[in-house]
């Protein structure tokens, strides 16, 4: 707020802060008057300008009463037994979030406990607490993938009535820009053309319409959202409407869930989300099983700078924990050590094995004992490579493979197919003999629970993530949940196993490269990796009592590193004061002011939110004679399409191969004219059935000035998008690092 007296000084800095708000509350303010089915042109002129000016005022009120974007009115408290009654006895972590003291100033609050320890449940209640003290209006979750986003939102979805009153609007936004099953509802409608014939330029409702098909913006402006976290980054990075995502955001609770996930561009980058949301008088709540200490403190210090103070140095090495801090008390820290619950206390037993054989034969033993197995691998290539292995032992109707290379609709079928599976209500005649195969979807935030675990090595953070999905719930020797207060699993040890390269003490530069090819650019830093491959090789794990020791052992810079992977670390390192460095010149500056500022904010894609390949949505169609399907047809026809996405690098498919066929290439190009900007920001891949299976080509991009390649792909529901390999042509392996 502007005080009551100020100097001319002190005015112009309050007003350049406040005009990325007001730039968003203007933006917001000329969509929702752009709706022609409300404000009409008025062609009666004998209509005074003081009735007119009623008339649009009543208008107004209804478009914006309508709009969804309006703030709830308080919610009454509620218990804890009331949000969440299938919760018999609230976790430790949970009882903090029930009765802890909470200021009503921004606060932040960051909640580290083991995987499975109710962090969500207990995230949840705290941002009830603070919207019914008043400290915030709505809230918005930012996960670190579209397949947890989505998870999160059927949990959140079920106690929204209770979050917040009336009927609220909760909105889940990813990168796929469109709807899963539970979500259907818009904010705002797009209304009609103003059909004016004399307008040069695009007119209005044409704008918001092509808006108002993009529910990643306007998720953040909606009571209740669930999304990733790029919709969240995305407000403080130069880009295409970003004042109007950080209007959404608002004085709203501001959840991240395992914000550890974040690499260097996106912690630097949300740092500076932290910095804007304090100062508009919004709180956050961070979860996360493993999160750094360096990591901790670099949340911390952003929020506070955002209120114009300093947080003081943190104390407490103890593990779960809860950090809190609020403006209201600057000085005080509070730090609060917690048990965790009984059921997630597990010792874990570790085989690091660096032979693929003998990880294979080990899956099939275990299956063939009737228990269920997941092989989280680090890139698809891995996971399509590991499916043809087990294929060979295995009927492929107990596998499942879960990447992030399906289109849309499949994907989410398969989410569906994976809680069926191994989720918490799976019994003994879903589980038993059946193997999951997947990349690092299945790594986070999805309430799965296997008998034995194989993964590839990955930093600590990661292994520590994969191995909570290791007897997460209470189960009987045949895989039965038991629910009974007290009840034991009956399951023997947990068992996990690392597949990574042959142990060393002196390693060579290639030591991790050699092994897993694909995989040497998706965790750079291979210092980090063999300082995780040598706590594993112990063969035990201890949760939650080795949690904080081992990751802080593993991401420290104490120089406790072989020789030869010092250029590898050096390199690492570099990339990622590289990635802060560009998110720093990207992100927007609260003290200049809205204003253009290095970069031309013309798309996302201007400033990403996450660094990486460049990737273009593909549409994946099927010829039915001359005529151009939707893969995913069955679904409604106005979301067909969108269901039959796959985002794909660039670099593997850069534009649609043209028909000869002249039926087929008007077919195309109708389809084209079809879709939002005329095609332009999608690739088509047409596919005809062959020999009892679909493929199409596409042009990839052959880099410079060479001309593109025409490159055949497949399409299968079991295996999702795979290329097929020309003569003499290297196969691509992973077409992403990204899942």
């Amino acid at each position: 707020m502007v005080p009551a007296r100020c100097s001319a000084e002190d005015f112009e800095n309050i007003s350049r802060e406040l005009s990325w708000w007001v730039a968003g509350l203007a933006v917001l303010a000329d969509w929702i008057g752009s709706n022609a089915e409300v404000f009409r042109y008025c062609d009666d002129t004998s209509m005074p300008l003081a009735d007119y000016w009623t008339q649009s005022m009543q208008r107004a009120e209804q478009v914006l009463a309508n709009s969804g974007v309006l703030p709830p009115t308080t919610q009454s408290a509620r218990s804890f037994s009331d949000l969440f009654p299938h919760i018999a006895q609230p976790s430790p972590l949970q009882s903090w979030a029930i009765s802890a003291d909470l200021a009503v100033s921004p606060q932040i609050h960051l909640l580290e406990d083991v995987t499975g320890a109710g962090k969500t449940e207990a995230a949840v209640m705290l941002a009830h607490r603070l919207m019914a003290a008043g400290c915030g209006d709505g809230f918005f979750v930012g996960l670190p993938t579209m397949a947890t986003a989505n998870a999160m939102f059927g949990r959140v979805a079920s106690v929204i009535d209770k979050l917040l009153p009336g009927d609220v609007s909760l909105v889940l936004a990813h990168a796929r820009k469109t709807l899963v099953g539970d979500f259907a509802a818009s904010i705002i409608s797009a209304g009609q053309d103003e059909g004016d014939a004399q307008q040069e330029d695009e007119t209005a409702t044409h704008r918001c319409t092509r808006w108002l098909a993009d529910h990643n913006k306007r998720a953040l402006l909606a009571p209740a959202g669930v999304g990733t976290v790029d919709q969240v980054l995305l407000a403080a990075l130069q880009s295409k409407h970003q004042s109007l995502r950080l209007l959404g955001l608002a004085h709203k609770i501001l959840l991240v869930d395992e914000v550890h996930a974040c690499d260097d561009y996106m912690l630097r980058t949300l740092e500076q989300v932290l910095v804007f949301h304090a100062r508009a008088g919004g709180s956050a709540i961070l979860l996360s099983a493993t999160l750094p200490l360096a990591m901790k403190e670099a949340l911390l210090k952003a929020f506070a700078k955002g209120v114009q103070q300093r947080v003081p140095t943190l104390q407490e090495s103890a593990y779960p924990l809860v950090t809190s801090w609020a403006a209201d008390n600057p000085s005080r820290l509070i730090e609060t050590a917690l048990e965790t619950r009984p059921e997630v206390r597990r010792t874990v037993t570790v085989r690091y094995q660096s032979e693929l054989a003998h990880v294979v034969q080990g899956v099939v033993e275990a299956l063939a004992r009737g228990q269920c197995v997941a092989w989280i691998r680090n890139t698809v290539g891995d996971a399509l490579a590991a499916w043809e292995l087990l294929a060979q032992s295995i009927p492929v109707e107990r596998m499942t493979l879960f990447h992030a290379r399906f289109c849309l609709g499949d994907r989410l079928d398969t989410e569906e197919e994976v809680l069926a599976s191994f989720g918490r209500d799976s019994g003994t005649n879903q589980r038993a003999g059946r193997l999951l195969i997947a990349t690092q979807v299945a790594e986070q935030s999805l309430d799965v629970d296997f008998d034995l675990l194989v993964t590839d090595l990955a930093p600590m953070d990661r292994i520590i993530q994969r191995a909570g999905r290791l007897h997460r719930h209470v189960r009987d020797a045949q895989g039965a949940r038991l629910t009974t207060a007290g009840a034991q699993d009956q399951r023997g040890a947990a068992q996990l196993w690392v597949l990574g390269p042959a142990w060393s003490d002196a390693p060579e530069a290639g030591w991790f490269t050699e092994a897993f090819p694909r995989a040497g650019k998706v965790y750079p830093d291979h210092g980090q990796l063999w300082r995780t491959a040598r706590w594993l090789r112990q063969g035990q794990m201890v949760m939650p009592d080795d949690a904080r020791r081992w990751i802080e052992s593993v991401f420290a810079d104490d120089g406790d590193l072989p020789a030869g992977l010092e250029k590898n670390v050096s390199q690492a390192q570099g990339q990622g004061f590289a990635a802060r460095s560009q998110a720093g010149f990207s992100s927007v500056k609260l003290n200049r002011g809205y204003q253009r500022d290095g970069l031309e904010w013309a798309a996302d894609s201007a400033a990403p939110s996450r660094l990486g390949e460049d990737t273009v949505d593909v549409l994946l169609a099927r010829w039915v004679g001359d005529v151009l399907r939707p893969w995913r047809e069955d679904k409604p026809a106005s979301q067909a399409w969108a269901y039959s996405t796959v985002r794909v690098a660039k670099r593997q498919i850069s534009a649609t191969a043209r028909p000869t066929s002249p039926p087929r290439a008007a077919a195309l190009d109708a389809l084209l004219q079809s879709l939002p900007g005329g095609g332009q920001w999608v690739v088509v891949l047409p596919m005809d059935e062959v020999d009892g299976h679909w493929a199409g080509m596409a042009l990839a991009s052959a880099g410079g000035a060479a001309e593109p390649i025409l490159r055949a792909w497949r399409y299968d529901p079991e295996l999702g998008l795979t290329v097929e390999e020309a003569p003499g042509e290297k196969s691509p392996g992973a077409l992403s690092p990204k899942v």
